[in-house]
């Protein structure tokens, strides 16, 4: 939510007439976190100085999450706090402009009208030599990650995006404004950075760390407080993050937040927020399957980020079962289709073909024109009795984001899509909104290291047999109607963070809450007793204020018709800004400024990357850092090839956006993985060169009726022995192994045992 202007925002060159360019200096961008189990509340503030002698308008572009619910903007300058209110957004608008063409100071925040995850400020006639501090508060759900950590994201970079030529974001709904400006504004001076975070609440903190931060942290004795602190200079290539690990993070946790008696509609009522873990039993695993991996090879996904695709496709590919259908789509400017007719068998030959473009693939197809190649999937039918999944890579540097949420939710009858997002800067409003459509599950992934772990856990999630018919209930003294926020049943992944809202009258008591669904022929029933249930009092009305951006995300995604005055309703009610609403504030105290109608200016202080006359427009300033990635495990399944080999009723996409972290060459895990053959199997001169050891010594130790088992066995005894740490990136495809084994009629229990003494027996 805060800013790196260096970086992340600037004007990106203009095609439309010669602007003069000015700085603005940007003194000081100070950021408080307060984290309440799995909720946080954001407050930034960021202070800039008028160094002219004229008024100025100034604009800010803000990244943030796009499932943060932001809902209070003010400013404060020469002692006076322009408070804004939340209006439907023409009216705000209109409000804001003549407040700016009467000479008063004015503020504005809005989304941006192409990605719900950037905000627009605006600071209208920011009076000279004056310093003005505007304070953005919003709030955040926090999700478990795979590994047990609670990952606190706070946005403050904004990769360059690109919109397709006929995309309507490619209007640039700014021109007109642009063209109006005769100063733009921009940050290159230093200027002071402070984030502070504090963690309270029932959860028992165990660690807190970060994978991009020196943090210093203070965990109170009885463990239940922690104090976090950092600060750094305004080299800002990545987005600030912190990882909280709970002592008890899987444990059922319910809020009952009080809602404002004299408040209307949904702030009235009380809030629940449930956070459940439900496990799905195991042979809701589908075992026919037809995969498409979807990758991303624009040219911001080049040097690690490429690498780390790479590595990832050649992961997912030795993990696929024998039999099944799959595919793989390259895009950037265009696109291709390994299997142009459609996808194929895997098999020896098909495998052959997909290493040989895994090998080779490189970012070098231009610009990230995602809509067509989905556009593309979508025009061939699922192959008859299998399930289609699409698992989608990408950077998410895009604009056209609503054009892709609204394919894909036109297919969600046959499709669910899953997305990953890697890198910092990565839109969260493509790869979530994407996910959310498509009816599945998205990641976010920032280290190095985790795209693996991530994108593995989505392909366990991804062949998971849908559970349908989903019910939610209370069960209130007395007895009252209770409402679901948003009214849409969730979607249930087994073993992952499952976080439900619904509204319950204040004069109630809720005895449990059920959550009912069916998997397959079996029935599934999640209880949340009373005792799981704690009140809370909150001035913020955090609890509420999720809810309704829930909602409004939702609204979003279903496109229906006649929800608009719905949406704004809402929106007004909770304070919590729309694509239909704004926040707008105006300074009725101070004197107003004197101002020619020529000097509309407008200081950008976002870097926006978009095509004018066919050309993709370059930052006037700064390069293209690197990003980093973070991940997080995700735990080994026993039957994870039953879920590989598995089959859906409907079609699934999944959408992983990358940020930068690829193996190094000579990856030893990636060197076992690549050897592995299609059938799960490993030759014994491949596993004697990965061993050190001599092909004839091997042979002389084999125990197994062929040299193939051996070699497996001493395959997976190496992947064992070397690579424990990495279990859950090769636990598919060593469970395809060891149903090789099993086809062989070997004892593999004694072939395991045999591999790992001949192997403890070498240093």
């Amino acid at each position: 939510m805060t800013m790196s202007p260096l970086y992340g925002w600037g004007l990106w060159g203009t095609c439309l007439q010669e602007i003069e360019q000015k700085e603005v200096d940007l003194v000081s961008v100070k950021t408080h976190v307060e984290i309440r189990g799995f909720v946080a509340q954001v407050s930034s503030s960021l202070t800039y100085l008028n160094n002219y002698k004229d008024p100025l308008q100034v604009r800010y572009k803000v990244p943030v999450d796009e499932g943060a619910a932001v809902y209070k903007f003010e400013a404060h300058l020469d002692g006076r706090t322009i408070t804004a209110h939340c209006m439907e957004k023409k009216a705000a608008e209109k409000v804001y402009k003549d407040a700016v063409k009467a000479g008063q100071t004015a503020v504005l925040a809005r989304e941006d009208s192409n990605s719900s995850d950037v905000l627009n400020l605006l600071l209208g006639n920011l009076p000279p030599g004056t310093q003005a501090e505007l304070k953005l508060s919003l709030v955040m759900e926090l999700k478990v990650q795979t590994d047990g950590g609670v990952s606190f994201v706070l946005p403050t970079f904004l990769k360059p995006r690109y919109s397709p030529a006929n995309s309507p974001a490619n209007s640039f709904h700014d021109t007109e404004e642009i063209a109006k400006g005769q100063n733009i504004m921009f940050v290159r001076k230093q200027y002071a950075y402070e984030v502070k975070a504090r963690v309270v609440g029932a959860h028992r903190i165990a660690q807190i760390t970060s994978h991009s931060e020196l943090l210093s942290v203070d965990i109170s004795e009885d463990a239940l407080s922690a104090e976090v602190s950092q600060c750094r200079s305004s080299n800002y290539d990545r987005d600030w993050t912190m990882l909280i690990y709970y002592a008890d993070p899987y444990k059922t946790h319910v809020l009952r937040e009080t809602g404002d008696r004299s408040g209307v509609g949904l702030m009235k009522d009380d809030l629940l927020m449930v956070n459940l873990f439900p496990e799905v039993p195991a042979s809701s695993f589908s075992n026919k399957n037809e995969v498409i991996f979807v990758v991303d090879r624009s040219g911001s996904m080049q040097g690690e980020t490429m690498q780390s695709a790479r590595a990832t496709l050649l992961l997912f590919l030795k993990s696929l079962p024998v039999g099944c259908f799959f595919n793989i789509v390259s895009f950037g400017s265009s696109f291709s289709f390994l299997f142009p007719s459609g996808s194929e068998m895997y098999n020896e030959e098909t495998l052959a073909k997909a290493s040989a473009l895994q090998q080779n693939m490189q970012a070098d197809m231009g610009g990230t024109e995602i809509f067509q190649p989905f556009k593309a999937i979508y025009s061939q039918p699922p192959k008859a009795g299998y399930a289609r999944q699409i698992l989608l890579i990408s950077d998410g540097s895009v604009w056209n984001v609503d054009q892709m949420t609204e394919l894909v939710s036109r297919h969600a009858h046959e499709s669910r899509v899953f997305a990953v997002g890697i890198g910092h800067g990565a839109s969260t409003s493509l790869i979530r909104g994407v996910a959310r459509a498509g009816k599945g599950r998205s990641e976010m992934v920032f280290q190095q290291d985790k795209i693996q772990h991530k994108v593995m856990g989505l392909v366990t999630s991804m062949l998971q047999d849908s559970v349908h018919n989903v019910r939610v209930s209370c069960e209130v003294e007395p007895t009252s109607r209770v409402r679901l926020v948003p009214k849409v049943p969730p979607i249930i992944f087994g073993g992952q963070h499952l976080i439900l809202y619904a509204r319950i009258p204040a004069d109630t008591v809720v005895k449990s809450v059920n959550i009912q669904g069916s998997l397959s022929s079996k029935d599934l029933n999640f209880v949340v007793k009373d005792s799981d249930i704690k009140v809370v009092h909150d001035e913020e009305m955090s609890l509420h204020r999720l809810a309704a951006r829930a909602q409004i995300n939702q609204w979003q995604v279903d496109q229906e018709e006649d929800i608009s005055d719905d949406m704004i309703s809402l929106s007004l009610a909770t304070g919590v800004i729309s694509r239909l609403t704004a926040l707008v504030g105006v300074d009725h105290e101070g004197n107003a400024v004197a101002r020619e109608e020529k000097q509309d200016c407008m200081p950008h202080m976002m870097m926006k990357s978009r095509r004018c006359g066919g050309a993709r427009l370059r930052p006037m300033f700064g390069s293209q850092p690197k990003s980093a990635l973070f991940g997080c495990s995700q735990p080994e399944s026993a039957q994870a090839y039953q879920l590989l080999s598995g089959g859906l009723h409907d079609c699934t996409v999944f959408g992983a956006s990358l940020g930068s972290a690829e193996p190094a060459d000579g990856d030893p895990l990636m060197a076992i993985v690549s050897k592995q053959r299609f059938d799960g199997s490993w030759l014994l001169e491949d596993v004697a060169e990965l061993c050190g050891v001599a092909c004839a010594v091997l042979g002389e130790r084999n125990p197994a009726k062929t040299e193939a088992a051996w070699a497996t066995a001493l395959a997976l005894a190496l992947l064992e022995k070397r690579h424990a740490e990495a279990r859950d990136q090769w636990s598919l495809l060593a469970t395809k192994a060891r149903a090789f084994l099993s086809g062989c009629q070997e004892d593999a229990q004694a072939l395991a045992e045999a591999a790992r003494a001949l192997l403890e027996a070498r240093p």
